[in-house]
């Protein structure tokens, strides 16, 4: 029996699905041998009934009103059915069923409204709804009188239902002459009695791909036997029988809360996945960099929050994000070859970048190491702030100051000192490298940038020192194809999607012009606005910063480009006496969304910032706090200070 119509709903069932069962052969269970076994068997089968967590199927337990109304609502694929009893719930896990059967008049309630759904079925209530159940399919029974010897009391309804059953050999009475009307009905029986109403001819099994599963401290990953239709039945088994893993399909989909890492894995060719700031997956915020399965480029590591089948939560950059399940690969601490990690050498902290397809790491310097960190030890994090040692314990929190300085404050470095660093390390890359940056003293395109770099801050407003950083970060020294041959220095226009476009630009420094007037403060034809003009598009703070706030959020795929190129910023200072670093302007975050920033103490609106931890570079504390503002035409602001986190900052 196919309908046509069948009942769609993305709902959980009573119990597991368990496999299909092959008729002829099975393992040793509570169903072999019993009588009824080929009929309970078939609706096993077909997805009608389930077993328990415990692999057993109880034959002769009870079956209650709403779960006979569910297993019929199955076998008939019933189409869904609005709310009608008052003492069904909506969140009831087997509402859905109750209510199609009610719309295809299969069962009915009391005077009262209500249905009884917990109260267990009795044989004549089980013949009743089997009696509607063939009017729904248009079949014609010829109706005989029973002649059982207990039928004296009970209803005309429930008599005919009865004499239909038997007349078409669905249910029968016992040995003894009894029909037994009032006795409760089982799980077996209910079984027989459906499978002799459709003759055999059952609905397709629905799929069941879940699995819970173990993983040992060596990471070997055991799965069950057992089956499940849905996540949420997967789920209340791993909980019930102390397993660790849900997997669909063989995917791990589910582990206990922070109980590992994800992996931005698409299934797709995608070079990037979106973070989503929704469990409904809507509102995209940021984007990170991907490596497709089968491939080998680096996928960004994030830490595992939790997870259902359709998403993941997770942590990074200081913001907890949603991903698709599509999109990520989850990793048991336990089953991790590797992951990314923290390390000091020569006072500096060095960021090792693992790469899960190649199990192995790339490294960049971010700057001081904290001074809670060790030499020789291993830290975690996954905002590059927050650090925690092998045992997951926090050891600290210290912040990057060139990645969470204002790129509006103006470098202490002359236009001659920061040519003459570019002319030296050049040098020494084309000494280092001979091969990779040959003529680079001669052809780079970073020559001449200081220069550059200082009349574009004195005309608009952006550090030099942060325009120099970036753009040895993304011409790789101005020896780039792009650099040498669009003067583009900063991946102007050039997408996750297309890496080989590109904008093309006459000289450098209009590239550079365009980078701080198109990109930083936004044209007013852009919709999207600039990334340091507060409240645009792509606005969440003028400083480099991660996947959290600042110019990293939407600029690069790359979660660590802020981090890098503080990085980049840091080094370039020392190597010209830390004239920056030292003067070390105090840092924070505002603590509250709709914050604004005004021109003095109680003057006129300046900007509000919208959202909340947005990064702020104090000028001079007090009670309202003079900022460096975020808009070219003023240098300052004031807010009001009690909003504003100070962060402690890594020396």
């Amino acid at each position: 029996m196919k309908k046509a119509v069948s009942i769609v709903m993305a709902l959980v069932l009573l119990f597991p699905l368990l496999p299909s069962l092959n008729n002829t052969v099975h393992a040793m269970d509570d169903v072999t041998g019993i009588t009824l076994e080929k009929e309970l068997r078939a609706i096993i089968a077909a997805g009608v009934m389930s077993g328990y967590e415990d692999g057993t199927y109880k034959p002769g337990n009870n079956v209650t009103r709403e779960e006979f109304a569910t297993f019929l609502a199955r076998a008939l694929e019933l189409p869904a059915g609005p709310a009608v009893f008052k003492d069904v719930s909506s969140s009831s896990k087997l509402a859905p069923y109750v209510n199609a059967a009610a719309a295809a008049g299969i069962v009915n309630g009391g005077l009262n409204g209500n249905f009884s759904p917990k109260q267990t079925i009795t044989r004549k209530d089980m013949a009743l709804m089997i009696n509607n159940a063939l009017n729904y399919l248009g079949k014609e029974v010829a109706y005989t009188a029973p002649n059982f010897l207990d039928l004296e009391g009970i209803s005309s309804t429930h008599r005919i239902a009865i004499g239909k059953n038997v007349s078409m050999g669905i249910i029968s009475g016992y040995e003894d002459g009894r029909f037994g009307p009032d006795d409760k009905a089982q799980r077996d029986q209910a079984a027989a009695f459906i499978y002799r109403l459709l003759e055999g001819d059952l609905p397709e099994p629905p799929a069941a791909s879940y699995q819970t599963a173990t993983i040992d401290n060596k990471g070997n990953v055991t799965r069950s036997a057992m089956q499940y239709e849905s996540f949420d039945l997967a789920k209340q088994a791993m909980t019930k029988s102390g397993s660790e893993l849900v997997t669909k399909d063989g995917k791990i989909i589910y582990m206990k809360d922070y109980a590992g890492i994800v992996f931005a894995k698409p299934s797709s060719n995608a070079a990037i996945v979106n973070l989503y700031t929704d469990e409904a997956l809507k509102t995209a915020k940021t984007y990170v960099t991907a490596s497709p399965i089968g491939s080998s480029g680096i996928s960004t590591e994030l830490q595992y929050i939790s997870s259902t089948d359709s998403y993941v939560k997770v942590y990074l950059g200081g913001d907890y994000y949603y991903m698709k399940q599509a999109d990520a690969q989850l990793v048991p601490y336990e089953g991790a070859e590797g992951r990314g990690y923290y390390s000091v050498s020569n006072g500096l902290l060095v960021h090792y970048i693992y790469n899960v397809d190649t199990n192995q790491t790339l490294s960049y310097t971010a700057g001081p190491a904290p001074s809670f960190m060790r030499a020789g030890s291993k830290y975690y994090s996954w905002d590059g702030y927050s650090f925690y040692n092998d045992s997951g314990q926090q050891v600290g929190r210290e912040y990057q100051y060139f990645q969470f300085l204002s790129g509006r404050v103006k470098t202490s470095y002359t236009a001659a000192e920061l040519d003459n660093y570019i002319k030296k390390v050049l040098a020494e890359r084309e000494a280092a490298y001979p091969s990779k940056y040959k003529d680079a003293t001669t052809k780079s395109k970073l020559l001449g940038l200081g220069t550059i770099a200082k009349k574009v801050e004195s005309q608009y407003n952006v550090n030099a020192l942060l325009i120099i950083g970036m753009a040895i970060h993304e011409s790789d020294y101005g020896m780039s194809y792009k650099a040498q041959k669009l003067n583009n220095l900063f991946g102007i226009a050039v997408y996750d999607s297309n890496p080989s476009g590109g904008t093309a630009f006459t000289t450098v420094e209009e590239g550079v012009v365009h980078l701080v007037d198109a990109y930083f403060t936004g044209l007013p034809n852009d919709s999207r606005g600039g990334y340091f003009t507060p409240n645009d598009f792509r606005a969440y703070g003028a400083v480099p910063g991660n996947k959290s706030n600042g110019i990293n959020v939407k600029y690069a795929s790359d979660p660590n480009w802020g981090a890098k190129l503080a990085g980049h910023m840091y080094t370039v200072d020392q190597a010209l006496g830390g004239k920056d670093f030292n003067k070390q302007y105090t840092l924070g975050f505002t603590n509250t969304p709709d914050l604004n920033a005004r021109i003095s103490s109680n003057g006129d609106l300046l900007y509000t910032y919208k959202l909340s931890r947005m990064p702020v570079t104090i000028l001079k504390d007090g009670d309202w706090a003079q900022v460096v503002s975020d808009v070219p035409t003023r240098s300052d602001g004031y807010i009001y200070s009690q909003y504003i986190n100070k962060l402690p900052i890594a020396k």
